[in-house]
């Protein structure tokens, strides 16, 4: 797995992760733990998506 190394993870219950968020610190964006977003661009399973965000690219 591939992660942004921008995106940072809150935590904001005890208990599972139903509050948490997942926060880009180049946008301030926060997004869910479940977000898409997340799963297939910030944090990928294969390969460096994250590379390919308009934001990334512009602030390296």
């Amino acid at each position: 797995m591939s992660r942004c190394p921008f995106l940072d993870y809150e935590s904001n219950s005890y208990f599972g992760n139903s509050n948490d968020k997942y926060k880009c610190e180049l946008t301030c964006q926060k997004m869910d733990v479940d977000d898409p977003k997340v799963k297939y661009t910030c944090k990928a399973d294969y390969g460096d998506n994250y590379k390919d965000c308009e934001v990334y690219k512009n602030n390296r």
